[in-house]
C-alpha cells in the first residue's frame, strides 16, 4: 500500500506560465485546504501585502478528502478586508473536478493578468483564456456563458468558480460562487481574483481518484453513507436546507434585528420556513460524498421578475429581520446579491447599519446617490447594493469598503451604530446571547468576526471537510477528529494516532494565527466587542435579557484563550508549543513585535 502524492498546480498570471509542484511533504504536516495554504502565504506573500496588490496569493484548497467526506474548498488569501488571514469556503462539484484533474492539493494563484482573463483547466491542459466580453457580467450569466463555450469546445460539463460585478469592482468583501448559489464569501476572496483580472476558473477533471487503500476508503465511506443516523440527517438537511435556522434563531435573540437592537420583534413572524417551501421549494442536491444533501433552492416570481436562489444563514441572517423584512422580501435580495457577488454577512450589517445612519441624519439622501433608505424598503435596499457593487456616490462608496474605512467618511457619530468585530460585520450570532452568539469566539478570532475559527476548523479545513456533512461522522466514529483520522490513514496510507490529529489543528491552527500576527493583528489591542454589546441590553421571545458586563467579558476572553485556543492569557501563541509543533521559524519574524506568548 503506497502513501498518496500530493500534487498542487500552480498558476502564474503575470508570465502566463503554469508548472505542477509535488507538495507531499508539506501536506503529510499540514493537510490540504488551509493547512498547505499557511505555509504558502507565509513563505510567498510578503509582510505587509495588501490584499488587493499582485504580490497577493490566492489558493484553491482541496486536500486529502475532499469527495469523501463532504467536498469543501478552502480558498486562502490575505484578506482585503481585514489585511490578515483570509479564508472562504464553498461547496458543490468544482472540488471533484480539481481532484480528478490530478491536483489534489489543489490550485495556487499568482501575479496579475495585464487584462481580464478565466482560467481554464482540463486535466493536464491549462489554458489562460481572454475574458474581455464576461468582464461586467453578472454571475449567472458568466457561468452559463463558460459552461456552454466549454461544453461545445470540448463535450464535457466544467465547474466554474466566478466573481460578479463587485469582486471586478474589488469591494472588500466581495465574494466567489459556483454553481450560482454555492458561496464562498468571507473576506473578500472574490475581491482577490477582481485585483487578478481573474474572472473565472473553469475546471473539468476525467482522472480516477488515487487512494492508498481504495478498499478501506470503500467500506469506511458504506459504513458513514448507510448508517441510519446518516438517513435522519438527510430527512432534516435534504427538507428545508438552511431556511430553517434563521427563523428559530430570531426568536432567541441571536440573529440580528433592526441593525442588531432588538432582540425580538414581530417582524420575525413574517420569515416561515414553511411557508417558503410550499410557495418557493425547486428540488434538492448535494455535494459528491455527502449525504446530507441540504442545497434546496427555489424560484419565485414578483412584480419586479423572476428570482432564483437559496437560503443560506450567512447569505441572509445580515438581511431579513436586520433590515425589517421578511422571508417572501429576502427571496429577491438574496438573489440579488449572489449575482452582484458579495459577502451577505458582511453586506447586510452594512445595509443595516446605513439604515440606521439615514434614520438619525448621520448620511442623507444625497449621499445615497437619492435613494430614500427607510427600514424595510426592498426597492431601496437592491438600488443601494448596486451602487456598492460599482462603487456609486459617496456612501455606496464607502460601504464598499467596509466599516474601519468607512468610518473615515461618516464621522466619529457612526461608530456607535456599527455592529461588528475587526471591522467585519456580525449581524448573525448576536454576541450579546452567550449562548448561541458566538461573542467569545467572534472576539477572539484572528481572521476577523466569523464562523470558522478554532482549532475544529483549523482540522476541518485542512482536511476539507464539510462542516455540515459532519454530524453522522461524529455520531459513527464518536467524534470529528476520530473520523478525520480514520479516513486519512485509508485514503493517504498514513498511520495517524489520535495525538497526531490534535498536533495537525493545533499547528495549523496557531500557524494560521500567526500570519495575522505577521500582519499586524494584535489581540490586546483588537480583540473586542462593539460598544453596544456593553451598553444596549437586548431580550428574546421569552424574556431572557442579554448584555456583557467588561469584567466579565475579559474574564471570559482569557479563559477562551488558555481553554479553547491553547494561548496564553493574552491571546498569544506559545514559544514553546511553536517549537514542539515545527513552527519554530515563525519565531524571528513575530518576536520583534512583541507576539510569541
Amino acid at each position: 500500500m503506497a502513501n498518496m502524492k500530493f500534487n498542487m498546480l500552480e498558476v502564474d498570471l503575470t508570465s502566463g506560465r503554469s508548472r505542477v509542484i509535488d507538495v507531499t511533504k508539506d501536506v503529510e504536516k499540514y493537510l490540504g485546504g488551509r493547512g498547505l495554504a499557511n505555509k504558502i502565504l507565509w513563505e510567498q506573500v510578503p509582510q505587509g501585502t495588501d490584499g488587493l496588490d499582485p504580490a497577493n496569493i490566492l489558493h484553491i484548497g482541496v486536500g486529502p478528502l475532499t469527495g469523501v467526506m463532504g467536498t469543501k474548498v478552502v480558498l486562502s488569501f490575505i484578506s482585503p478586508l481585514t489585511g490578515w488571514a483570509g479564508r472562504s469556503a464553498t461547496s458543490g462539484y468544482v472540488g471533484d473536478e480539481i481532484m480528478r484533474a490530478g491536483y489534489n492539493a489543489g490550485i495556487l494563484i499568482k501575479g496579475k493578468a495585464r487584462r481580464p482573463v478565466y482560467l481554464e483547466i482540463h486535466d493536464d491542459e491549462v489554458k489562460i483564456q481572454d475574458a474581455s466580453d464576461l468582464w461586467g457580467k453578472w454571475k449567472q450569466e458568466t457561468e452559463f456563458t463558460i459552461r456552454d463555450r466549454l461544453n461545445k469546445q470540448t463535450g464535457h460539463v466544467f465547474g466554474v468558480l466566478c466573481i460578479g460585478p463587485a469582486g471586478e469592482n474589488m469591494v472588500r468583501y466581495a465574494n466567489v460562487t459556483t454553481e450560482f448559489v454555492h458561496s464562498a464569501s468571507k473576506w473578500g476572496c472574490g475581491a482577490v481574483m477582481g485585483s487578478k483580472n481573474l474572472k473565472a476558473i473553469a475546471v473539468k477533471g476525467t482522472k480516477e481518484i488515487q487512494y492508498a487503500d481504495h478498499e478501506k476508503v470503500w467500506e469506511l465511506f458504506k459504513t458513514y453513507a448507510m448508517d441510519p443516523k446518516t438517513a435522519l440527517r438527510k430527512l432534516g438537511e435534504s427538507r428545508w436546507g438552511h431556511s430553517m435556522s434563521p427563523p428559530s434563531l430570531l426568536r432567541y435573540a441571536t440573529e440580528g434585528i433592526k441593525n442588531n437592537h432588538f432582540g425580538y420583534h414581530p417582524i420575525v413572524e413574517k420569515s416561515n420556513y414553511l411557508d417558503h417551501y410550499l410557495k418557493n421549494y425547486a428540488w434538492t442536491d448535494g455535494c459528491p460524498g455527502c449525504a446530507a444533501a441540504c442545497f434546496v433552492p427555489y424560484f419565485s416570481n414578483s412584480e419586479r421578475g423572476a428570482f432564483a436562489g437559496e437560503f443560506r444563514h450567512d447569505n441572509m441572517g445580515g438581511f431579513n429581520a436586520n433590515i425589517m423584512v421578511g422571508f417572501q422580501e429576502m427571496v429577491e435580495i438574496a438573489a440579488l446579491e449572489d449575482e452582484l457577488g458579495m459577502d451577505g454577512e458582511e453586506m447586510g450589517g452594512l445595509v443595516a447599519w446605513a439604515m440606521d445612519l439615514y434614520e438619525h441624519g448621520i448620511i442623507t439622501q444625497e449621499d445615497l446617490g437619492g435613494i430614500d433608505l427607510e427600514w424595510g424598503n426592498v426597492e431601496a435596499t437592491c438600488e443601494l447594493m448596486k451602487k456598492i457593487a460599482y462603487k456609486e456616490g459617496r456612501a455606496p462608496a464607502a460601504l464598499a469598503e467596509g466599516f474601519r474605512r468607512a468610518y473615515q467618511v461618516f464621522g466619529e457619530k457612526s461608530k456607535w451604530y456599527a455592529f461588528e468585530v475587526h471591522g467585519c460585520a456580525c449581524p448573525t450570532y448576536d454576541v450579546r446571547n452567550k449562548h448561541h452568539g458566538r461573542g467569545l469566539e467572534f472576539a477572539t478570532s484572528h481572521n476577523g468576526a466569523r464562523i470558522g475559527t478554532g482549532l475544529a476548523s483549523a482540522l476541518q479545513e485542512a482536511a476539507t471537510t464539510c462542516n455540515f456533512a459532519m454530524p453522522p461522522f461524529t455520531q459513527i466514529w464518536g467524534s470529528a477528529n476520530e473520523a478525520i483520522r480514520q479516513f486519512l490513514n485509508a485514503v493517504c496510507g498514513w498511520n495517524l494516532t489520535p495525538a497526531d490529529i490534535d498536533d495537525i489543528a493545533l499547528r495549523n491552527y496557531y500557524f494560521n494565527r500567526c500570519i495575522s500576527l505577521r500582519e499586524g493583528y494584535l489581540p490586546s489591542r483588537d480583540d473586542d466587542l462593539p460598544p453596544r454589546a456593553f451598553d444596549e441590553p437586548i431580550s428574546d421571545k421569552y424574556g431572557k435579557t442579554w448584555v456583557w458586563d467588561r469584567a466579565e467579558f475579559e474574564a471570559d476572553k482569557r479563559k477562551t484563550y488558555v481553554t479553547q485556543l491553547k494561548l496564553t492569557e493574552t491571546g498569544l501563541p506559545p514559544r514553546a508549543e511553536l517549537k514542539r509543533l515545527g513552527l519554530d521559524f515563525v519565531i524571528p519574524v513575530l518576536e520583534p513585535r512583541g507576539v510569541i506568548g
